[in-house]
């Protein structure tokens, strides 16, 4: 599922926009979610929930209150490398908006084939950044940054992901662990691995995700996952 997040203050132009990736998207027959936002208020509110998840942001310029550049720049303090397409209707901005690294520039009508080719630009993207694990009897595909943790029982190995859902197959968590970044997956158990940056805190027999769930750590793990986390916080 690839997640969009879409905010412009002019009813019409939401509209505009969002019938139009979806027309791309299913032309392209991409599973998607769109999720628009009327202003950057309600962004910003979703964005600090545990369970967010936008994979592309379509984000307007001029906007009362807070500019879509003054958001961007905000997410980019925080160290938030959500991708952002900006909507405008006046290129005077964009020197300025350059500086948060943007995909693209889109001038408001938003034209198909200028979505389509931006659009595509963060596909490719987000493919670079998905992993596939195979056994005998399937194949499961995921995006890096859609997981929390994953663990193993009885054989079976369950990548847990941000929205919920649960992916199964026959394979080893040594495997899996092969497949992963190091710099961003750590096994914290003989049972479980971890996404580093889903850690909210960690304390001595255990980790808290950004969900809020639980998971164990034992002694053999605990000052691996502690260098870990030191080692992707010097990488922000």
């Amino acid at each position: 599922m690839y997640h969009i997040g879409i905010c412009d203050d002019e009813p019409v132009f939401l509209e505009n926009i969002m019938d139009t990736m979806k027309k791309i998207l299913d032309e392209l027959k991409i599973e998607y979610h769109i999720r628009p936002f009327k202003n950057t208020g309600e962004l910003t509110a979703y964005l600090d929930r545990p369970d967010a998840s936008l994979d592309l942001l379509l984000l307007d310029i001029l906007m009362e209150g807070q500019t879509g550049i003054e958001l961007a720049k905000d997410l980019r303090n925080q160290n938030n490398s959500l991708p952002i397409i900006f909507i405008t209707s006046t290129m005077d901005f964009a020197l300025e908006g350059y500086t948060v690294e943007p995909l693209s520039y889109l001038l408001k009508p938003v034209q198909y084939d200028a979505l389509k080719e931006a659009f595509l630009r963060a596909w490719r993207r987000h493919q670079n950044q998905r992993v596939m694990l195979n056994s005998p009897s399937r194949s499961v595909s995921f995006h890096l940054n859609d997981v929390l943790y994953l663990d193993i029982y009885d054989k079976e190995l369950s990548i847990h992901l941000m929205d919920g859902e649960v992916l199964q197959i026959s394979v080893s968590l040594h495997s899996a662990m092969a497949k992963l970044p190091q710099q961003q997956f750590v096994q914290c158990h003989r049972s479980y691995i971890v996404s580093i940056p889903m850690v909210m805190s960690i304390w001595r027999y255990g980790i808290e995700l950004k969900n809020h769930e639980k998971i164990p750590i034992s002694k053999t793990y605990y000052n691996s996952v502690q260098d870990a986390m030191l080692n992707w916080a010097s990488l922000l």
